[in-house]
């Protein structure tokens, strides 16, 4: 019987093939939003320009992010990852019985949780 693993010249077996799921802007927006949130809570009290710029900038990046969420790659799109409620909640009861299916991105409750960080992190920005 025939292996299925790929394997060098020598017999090792290769490692696996990298899959990226995310476009090159959505993968800025991440990293930039977490470098900007740690500067900001780094800078809350003691530097108020860099703090108030801070949060600036973590406005713009998800004001881009929810443009981007819209018309970018089609894994960047909602429309891709965000599911009704009644679907979030059956992949939580299946995942509880572990029985949910696996996604290449973000599951129905990971696609809620992008939501509601989206959401909380507009609130704070908008409030300070």
């Amino acid at each position: 019987m025939a292996s299925t693993a790929a394997t060098t010249a020598s017999g090792g077996a290769l490692p696996p093939e990298t899959v990226r799921v995310w476009d090159p802007l959505v993968r800025f927006f991440h990293w930039s939003l977490v470098g900007l949130f740690a500067f900001a809570f780094v800078t809350g009290d003691e530097w108020g320009k860099a703090h108030v710029a801070a949060g600036y900038a973590i406005a713009a990046l998800v004001a881009f992010r929810v443009v981007w969420g819209f018309i970018g790659s089609r894994h960047a799109r909602f429309s891709d990852f965000v599911a009704r409620p009644s679907t979030v909640f059956a992949f939580l009861r299946d995942s509880v019985f572990l029985k949910a299916r696996r996604y290449f991105d973000h599951n129905p409750a990971g696609g809620a949780m992008v939501i509601a960080l989206l959401l909380a992190i507009s609130v704070i920005a908008a409030t300070g």
